[in-house]
């Protein structure tokens, strides 16, 4: 895995070859810079509001071109009598920088074929999965865009989080084993000594100040920053898997064609929380998308 010690983008991968490291061309007539794309099911309406809100900003200091028709998507995975509350919120909002269109009616497709809707209906050049949880800096998008636009060999950005704590929460993981996997499921008290640093090394070391090429590794879907020409190029996300997993397979694949990089200024807040404090639903399902990822990409155990 390059970059992974810190090497900024500028020096690592710099001849990747293909497409995606060709200079891109500038946006083409009437061509958004950005899309968003955000899935909810049953997501609380009012974290969803701050969501928003932090969106709304962060397009708001978007600078010249790159502010004017932007795209935010919200596909409703939810069930029927949670429609028409999304619906009541979204219309007792002030209008924003760009007011949400709602794709809803074709029930719970699940988070990666929710994410491509999205992603099939944006017309931009880059676009933004963001998870209902998160919030964005206000310099998050303006940075982001920054960086896929010095560095053309780039089709994926991943950005640095924090918890509600405040405290720094490590999203981008290195390529799993079962037994990691396995410890991850275990509740914090059950998991000490050598097996909790065998926990730890599924977390994948990054500089604090500076980007770094992670191609190899795996973002998490609360924010990938994407040009969408790249997301075409491989599809979208997998649509077998369901919830959990569906991210990293789609980090892996963009780096078979483009690079991954780690880019600190890009922040934001994430409330999501752990699969194994979901109950045995999410562990079930989290457990299926492992066996579909190592099934799909190779399987280590230890």
């Amino acid at each position: 895995m390059s970059g992974v010690h810190g090497v900024p983008p500028d020096d690592a991968s710099a001849a990747r070859s293909g497409p995606a490291a060709a200079t891109p061309a500038g946006p083409a007539a009437g061509e958004p810079a950005l899309s968003v794309g955000i899935v909810v099911y049953r997501s609380d309406l009012g974290l969803l509001g701050r969501t928003l809100d932090a969106l709304e900003r962060a397009l708001a200091a978007l600078s010249g071109a790159r502010a004017a028709g932007c795209e935010v998507f919200i596909v409703d995975n939810g069930p029927p009598d949670y429609s028409p509350r999304l619906a009541s919120m979204l219309a007792a909002r002030a209008p924003g920088p760009s007011r949400p269109i709602v794709l809803s009616g074709h029930g719970n497709l699940g988070y990666g074929r929710g994410n491509n809707l999205a992603i099939g209906r944006s017309r931009a050049r880059h676009h933004l999965v963001l998870n209902p949880d998160a919030e964005l800096e206000p310099a998050a998008l303006e940075r982001g865009l920054d960086h896929l636009d010095a560095h053309p060999a780039t089709g994926l950005v991943a950005a640095a989080s924090i918890g509600p704590d405040g405290r720094p929460l490590q999203l981008c993981k290195t390529y799993p084993t079962v037994l990691i996997l396995a410890l991850r499921m275990l509740p914090d008290t059950l998991v000490r000594g050598r097996l909790r640093d065998a926990r730890a090394r599924y977390d994948l070391p990054l500089p604090a100040e500076r980007p770094a090429d992670i191609t190899g590794a795996m973002v998490s879907g609360s924010f990938m920053l994407c040009r969408r020409d790249v997301l075409q190029r491989v599809g979208g996300f997998d649509p077998r898997y369901f919830l959990y997993f569906e991210d990293f397979d789609l980090s892996l694949r963009i780096g078979q064609v483009a690079r991954v990089d780690w880019v600190p200024a890009v922040r934001l807040l994430h409330h999501g929380g752990k699969a194994a404090t979901k109950g045995w639903a999410h562990r079930r399902m989290f457990a299926r998308g492992a066996v579909r990822f190592f099934s799909t990409h190779g399987w280590r155990f230890r």
